[in-house]
């Protein structure tokens, strides 16, 4: 009894915690380059990772266009 109390909290924690995560790196994307909140939200969570990788790529490249290209289909 007390094991599977104590699994369903730890699931509980792990599900907050990752929901949070995911919502940090939405927050990220807004705070850093004014993209929309509503664009964002209709993304799952692989496709902001890939848009923060790509974003990371570009800034490591110096390709202002290209990041520019990319991000204002995001932009409100």
């Amino acid at each position: 009894m007390l094991i599977s109390i104590a699994t369903i909290f730890l699931v509980l924690i792990y599900t907050i915690i990752k929901h949070l995560l995911s919502k940090s790196g939405q927050r990220y994307l807004i705070d850093s380059y004014g993209l929309g909140s509503k664009k964002l939200e209709s993304l799952s969570k692989q496709d902001i990772r890939a848009l923060r990788a790509s974003i990371s790529q570009l800034h490591k490249q110096n390709d202002a266009f290209g990041l520019e290209e990319l991000l204002r289909r995001y932009r409100p």
